[in-house]
């Protein structure tokens, strides 16, 4: 998705992001709209998904992106049926036109706070949904140079509250109302709005409407594994639903209105994945994502809220898979602990009888080793499992706290007389090197596939 300009931090240039969105979408819309007046009509000219064949919360569990192209279980339509139908005549209420329709795109993703849980990230939800009872709006048939001047004055809807706008006249007299599917984040910790939220009629004959607004937030990520640190994947989820009014006979019935993801129809080729992306600019700290694979959508019972285990509502998670960028560790923490243990071995070929000072250079690397532990420590969550990279830094320090053993036990032999004590320190240090050398190459191992699939998304992104 080409982007004329580049963003820098949320609270920086929001103002400047919101307009050139909001841009974005307008023109494309217009495009659409000018070619439908050409042609005598305002309706979309590409193909549309169809509505009998939406991909809602009942018939798609798992949606995922792959490179630019829509995925294969989506089936289009021709949008010409449409086009010939009498723009005067409301289409009739069904199962297929009554559902909320999900578009989520990510422009920002700050630093992961592992220890916390939390992801700053900016996102823009835009939801569309067929207002057929709800818009009270005069209709009339106008030929094509009335429809031209209509579409250019056509009148704003506004937001009052988070479910209902109206459209404002000239004179700001609400003559219009409209009911809006209340929107919540449900893991979400502190979130703002960035700029209003915008209300807009797309189609007149089918009574689109479409409500968007953009969020900064910070989200709570509760199901985060760091077993595999520094070498370590992790999803970024946002999980978002309709919870009020949607018991039987409400205004937004669950077993009526079904949620389910934008459209191309929808759309209107504003985008080119109409249910959402990850803009190109997107860059995390520390992290790395697959720009192939992009966001993916599933829709998950909802744990709470109204309905039953049978009739239990549902919610849209939308999930970005990333990868950390372990080079800072492979490149700076292991090549020294590998060293630090060898010159610790080193150190057995001292005479049997000077305990004090092999003790004492060991205990000093020791401590060293220590000041490095409490440093990843501090880059990492309180798990009560144990993390690989605390694994490896412990039985460093084991192995450090045997040679000093060792040195006391071949001290206390040389002291009865035993002339082996060489042969002691030999074996110990063999010991010693080989675990040194088996640990590196385990976790070179591990690194290598990882660091593989990392650069692999870096040459994606170049």
């Amino acid at each position: 998705m080409a982007i004329p300009m580049q963003f820098g931090k949320p609270s920086e240039r929001s103002g400047t992001m919101e307009h050139c969105q909001t841009m974005i979408m307008d023109r494309n819309l217009s495009q659409h709209r000018n070619r439908g007046i050409n042609s005598g009509t305002v309706t979309p000219s590409m193909g549309g998904i169809s509505r009998n064949a939406s991909y809602s919360s009942d018939t798609a569990p798992l949606l995922q992106r792959s490179g630019s192209s829509i995925p294969s279980i989506l089936e289009y339509e021709s949008t010409n049926n449409r086009s010939s139908q009498n723009p005067t005549e409301r289409p009739t209420i069904t199962e297929a036109t009554n559902t909320i329709r999900f578009q989520v795109i990510v422009w920002y993703v700050g630093k992961i706070d592992m220890v916390e849980g939390r992801v700053p990230i900016t996102f823009r939800v835009t939801i569309y949904w067929n207002a057929l009872d709800e818009v009270d709006e005069e209709e009339q048939v106008h030929d094509d140079e009335t429809s031209a001047s209509t579409l250019s004055r056509r009148p704003a809807w506004q937001m009052h509250g988070r479910q209902k706008a109206f459209v404002k006249e000239l004179k700001d007299v609400p003559s219009q109302t409209v009911e809006v599917p209340p929107v919540s984040i449900l893991n979400v910790v502190t979130f703002d709005t960035i700029g209003s939220p915008e209300v807009s009629l797309l189609q007149e004959d089918t009574r689109l409407m479409r409500w968007t607004c953009m969020y900064r937030a910070t989200l709570i990520q509760e199901h985060w594994r760091v077993d595999d640190f520094p070498h370590d994947e992790h999803e970024i989820s946002l999980r978002m639903a309709v919870l009020a009014h949607r018991q039987p006979g409400s205004q937004w019935d669950r077993r009526i209105w079904k949620l389910s993801l934008a459209t191309a129809d929808d759309s209107q080729g504003s985008v080119r994945v109409p249910y959402g992306l990850v803009v190109d600019q997107v860059s995390i700290p520390e992290f790395s994502y697959n720009k192939n694979d992009g966001l993916s959508f599933a829709f998950e019972p909802l744990d709470h809220g109204p309905g039953g285990n049978i009739d239990r509502d549902t919610c849209l998670e939308v999930k970005l898979k990333v990868l950390r960028d372990s080079s800072y560790y492979d490149r700076n923490i292991m090549p020294l602990l590998g060293l630090l243990n060898f010159v610790a071995i080193s150190i057995t070929a001292l005479e049997a009888q000077n305990f004090f000072e092999r003790a004492l250079l060991t205990l000093n690397i020791t401590f060293v080793e220590i000041g490095m532990r409490m440093t990843a420590d501090s880059k990492l969550p309180s798990a009560s499992y144990q993390i690989k990279m605390q694994r490896i830094l412990n039985e460093y320090f084991y192995g450090l706290l045997v040679l000093v053993l060792e040195s006391l036990f071949v001290y206390e032999l040389h002291n009865y007389g035993f002339r082996g004590t060489g042969v002691v320190d030999a074996i110990a240090a063999l010991a010693v090197f080989s675990h040194n050398a088996y640990t590196l190459f385990t976790y070179y191992s591990d690194a290598a596939t990882a660091q593989k699939k990392f650069f692999q998304i870096k040459q994606e992104k170049v």
